[in-house]
Parts: structure tokens; C-alpha cells; sequence
């Protein structure tokens, strides 16, 4: 494949579905089902840490957060992410044309086992490059140094943004952002990013590719 472009997007709301995994995390902390399955409905809620007590036990906030991601982390729950509904197929055509990037907000101790989980449900993982987060690295530097790395390989390309903050970071290295709404509104998007997509499809039809 010779290409002059990069993709560059985020793996967790956009390739990687943890939905499941988050309601087991919470199911296995002691949560109720419906209570669950409430919380995880509502967008505003997908970045964030339910606040909540079980019958037997009292948290603290931070004491939650803890034992919400000493479960969410664990390798045997990684395989409770499913791909991104479009996401598989989509990102096939995509590396036809551009060489893709992934920058995972992971850590890279669960580098090994997402690759594997990948693997299995049907990426095409010689077609990805993906970086991982050092345990104790900012997340800010080490998004911005992993800017500058793809910028260096590829002068142009298009960045996914899931944050309106993300398109400062393409707009740096001369990338052309467009939006996915999985965990934001269209509407915190409009009037500040031209391309908005809220699904597989869209970002194949802002790419132009999507009757290839």
C-alpha cells in the first residue's frame, strides 16, 4: 500500500465498544442490573464513574473509582469489548487508502491483551500502528508527542475527534479534524468542526470512500 495520508483516530467510543464491560465491572462490584443498565443508557454518563453504594457497601468516591477500575482492567475483562458497530469493515476500506493510527488513551500494561482481543474480533491488525500510554505519563504530553511522531511520517491526513479539545491537537500538526459523536452531542460539535459523523458510515462518506 503506498499512501500520502494518515487517519489518525482514538480506540475506546469509536473502534471499541465497552459497553459490556463496564456493566460487568459495575455487576461485579455489586450495582444492580437495572440500575446498570440505566446509567450506561445515557451518553453523559460514558466517561464518567457512576456514584452509587450496594447494600453492603459504603464508597467513597475515590475508593469506587478504584475498585471500579481494579475490575474494568483486569485481562479477562478486556474480552468483554465488542468492535464499534461499522467499525471493522470501515476501517478495512480506510487502510486501503491511509495508513492508520490509533492513539489508545490505554496504558501500556494492557497493550498485549488488547492486541489479542482485537485480533480476534476481526481487525486488520497489520494495516494498524497503535500507541500505548506508559503507566506514569501525562496524557496530555503523551498524546502530544504521539502527534508529532504520525506528523513526522505523514505531513497530511485527518484526525477523529470524539472531544472538541481533539481538534486543537490535529489543527497543530495540519491535520483536518472531524467530529464522531459517541460520547458528545452533535450539537457540542456544530459551528466548530464542519464534518460531523455519528456513525461508521458517516466518516466513510467524509472520506469519500463510502461506495468503495
Amino acid at each position: 500500500m503506498i499512501t500520502q495520508f494518515s487517519f489518525v483516530l482514538g480506540l475506546d467510543n469509536i473502534v471499541l465498544n465497552n459497553y459490556w464491560r463496564k456493566y460487568f465491572a459495575y455487576l461485579k462490584i455489586g450495582w444492580d442490573d437495572a440500575s446498570i443498565r440505566h446509567y450506561l443508557s445515557k451518553k453523559e454518563y460514558m466517561m464518567q464513574i457512576a456514584s452509587f453504594n450496594t447494600r453492603t457497601v459504603s464508597f467513597s468516591a475515590s475508593s469506587r473509582r478504584n475498585r471500579f477500575y481494579e475490575i474494568y482492567n483486569r485481562p479477562d475483562m478486556l474480552e468483554q469489548d465488542v468492535a464499534w458497530d461499522g467499525s471493522i469493515e470501515a476501517i478495512k476500506k480506510i487502510s486501503q487508502k491511509f495508513k492508520i493510527y490509533i492513539i489508545s488513551s490505554r496504558s501500556t500494561e494492557l497493550r498485549k491483551k488488547t492486541l489479542e482481543v482485537m485480533k480476534k474480533l476481526g481487525f486488520p491488525m497489520e494495516n494498524l500502528t497503535l500507541y500505548f500510554k506508559n503507566p506514569n505519563e501525562s496524557l496530555s504530553i503523551y498524546r502530544k508527542n504521539s502527534f508529532n511522531v504520525i506528523k513526522e511520517e505523514y505531513v497530511g491526513g485527518v484526525g477523529v475527534c470524539l472531544n472538541i479539545s481533539d481538534r486543537y491537537n490535529y489543527e497543530r500538526i495540519g491535520y483536518t479534524p472531524i467530529a464522531f459523536s459517541s460520547i458528545n452531542d452533535y450539537k457540542s460539535f456544530d459551528g466548530k468542526i464542519a464534518v460531523i459523523c455519528q456513525n461508521w458510515t458517516d466518516i466513510l462518506h467524509s472520506l469519500s470512500m463510502n461506495g468503495n
